[in-house]
């Protein structure tokens, strides 16, 4: 606690002697997720069009990273419950 007590005064401080246009000119960025979405989505599905193999492959890698994943959280979950049996 101590540590982000300290971290916080001296960005109070160091705030302090930041020139106003430190960051330059703000500018706006128009941000719309779900045309965002839509458009990574097609330009993705284009691509996977001309490499079909690899978006193959790739989809293949995803589904053994969420296996491993499920996994490694199913071993975690059951080691903590066993130290906490351990422990009571």
């Amino acid at each position: 606690m101590m540590f982000f007590l300290r971290a916080a005064f001296w960005l109070a401080i160091v705030s302090v002697f930041v020139p106003r246009d430190f960051a330059g000119e703000g500018f706006d960025l128009q941000f719309n997720t779900a045309s965002t979405q839509i458009d990574a989505g097609e330009a993705l599905g284009s691509w996977c069009i001309d490499r079909e193999a690899l978006c193959e492959a790739g989809a293949e890698a995803v589904q053994l990273g969420d296996f491993l994943a499920g996994f490694a959280a199913n071993r975690i979950e059951a080691a903590i419950d066993e130290r906490n049996t351990a422990n009571s």
